[in-house]
């Protein structure tokens, strides 16, 4: 009885901490210069965390396609500088340009979003 209880709380956990994004039809590729999905159905966040080694100046070149719902990202470094943030991000391509390497955090944000998102660096 003890180890189902045990079993049943992890279980709980497992669920709960597993909720933050839901998809349907989601295909998602990821390299080390890029970062791409499609969906039908992108409902939570995404986040990815880069390093980039040149300590030159660099852009992200960023394209979103919004065919329903709202999309979000949010680009910072490591430090908490905030380079971009965007909400409810029409279908359109941007850059954004970073002063120097090091890591930062992409971060996209969805309420049932149903398109793509394609950001390289």
């Amino acid at each position: 009885m003890k180890n189902f209880l045990l079993v049943m709380v992890l279980l709980m956990f497992l669920s709960v901490s597993g909720c933050s994004s839901n998809f349907s039809n989601y295909e998602e590729n990821s390299g080390n210069d890029s970062w791409d999905a499609t969906y039908e159905k992108f409902d939570g966040h995404r986040q990815r965390e880069i390093t980039i080694s040149d300590e030159s100046e660099f852009t992200f070149t960023v394209e979103i396609v919004t065919n329903s719902g709202t999309l979000g990202l949010s680009i910072k470094s490591e430090d908490g500088v905030l380079l971009y943030s965007g909400k409810d991000i029409p279908s359109s391509s941007f850059e954004v340009k970073a002063d120097s390497g090091g890591k930062y955090i992409i971060r996209f944000d969805a309420d049932n979003h149903n398109g793509s998102f394609d950001i390289k660096w």
